[in-house]
């Protein structure tokens, strides 16, 4: 605890004086569930993981003078067997952070070593309740603490929202707690995995959703995101024609590459109000 809790300090302390963005353990010593033979992690071109398993943060904060006080927890794709983190992350961060937007992203941990995907579920909970715990510190309302993904990401997210969300009282560990219930969720391109939307569990207290597909992508068929739109009270779904499983990506050319001033004025519209979402 005490080693999480100092690292969590140097974080915020390098992250506001605009230094590079510090990446910390999510778990202090072995995750839960963890794999005592997993071997060592394989990394492609710096961008890509596979064989995760010591999952991590990387906060990129907001700067002071431009915080809103809104945060985005980011989970990227992969198929739960590899994690594009570093690539997603970077230009992602430079969009949020310029609109006050702080971006804290999760590198869960990949099937293999974890032999299913509750590992990384565990590990998206863990990255929320973190964030919660540290918000007075890194200048964040913990109200206004949402999660963005793609793809497994989208799924992973999905997954979290629709399940056991609440704290832990009387345990030792002050971080687990806090709840992790999100206060919106972004879906970009969902991959639903094994999944049909009709495993998942949208109530009226499900967060708000705002949901991204492409009518060519073939990984991520638009009756899935669909789908889950339809079950939710709270959601907003946007469909495109082409841009296949990459449309909703920053940098990217067509139609898609609005996806994250779309998101934005979402959130600034009263995501964290559902009652004036507008279908």
């Amino acid at each position: 605890m005490k080693c999480i809790a100092f690292l969590l300090l140097v974080s915020l302390i390098r992250s506001v004086e605009g230094a590079e963005p510090l990446t910390l353990p999510l778990w202090e010593g072995s995750p839960p569930g963890s794999n005592a033979n997993a071997g060592l992690e394989k990394a492609f071109n710096d961008v890509t993981s596979m064989n995760v398993s010591v999952p991590t943060l990387t906060v990129y904060l907001a700067p002071r003078a431009k915080a809103t006080g809104v945060a985005i927890v980011y989970c990227s794709g992969g198929s739960y067997n590899k994690v594009s983190h570093v690539s997603d992350a970077v230009g992602n961060a430079d969009y949020f952070l310029a609109q006050g937007i702080s971006l804290i992203v999760v590198k869960y941990r990949t099937a293999p070593p974890s032999s299913d995907w509750d590992a990384a579920l565990s590990d998206a909970r863990r990255a929320m309740r973190i964030v919660k715990h540290q918000a007075k510190k890194w200048n964040i309302d913990p109200a206004r603490i949402g999660m963005l993904g793609g793809s497994a990401g989208a799924h992973l997210i999905l997954r979290l929202a629709t399940s056991e969300q609440h704290g832990h009282p009387a345990s030792v560990d002050l971080v687990e707690r806090e709840d992790c219930r999100p206060a919106f969720v972004g879906l970009l391109s969902p991959w639903p995995g094994k999944s049909k939307f009709s495993d998942f569990k949208i109530t009226g207290d499900t967060p708000p959703m705002f949901l991204c597909s492409a009518r060519d992508d073939t990984v991520a068929p638009t009756e899935f995101a669909q789908g889950i739109a339809n079950a939710s009270a709270h959601a907003r779904l946007w469909i495109i024609d082409k841009g296949g499983h990459a449309a909703f990506r920053i940098g990217n050319q067509g139609e898609g590459a609005q996806w994250a001033e779309r998101f934005t004025d979402w959130i600034k519209q009263g995501a964290f109000n559902p009652p004036t979402l507008k279908r």
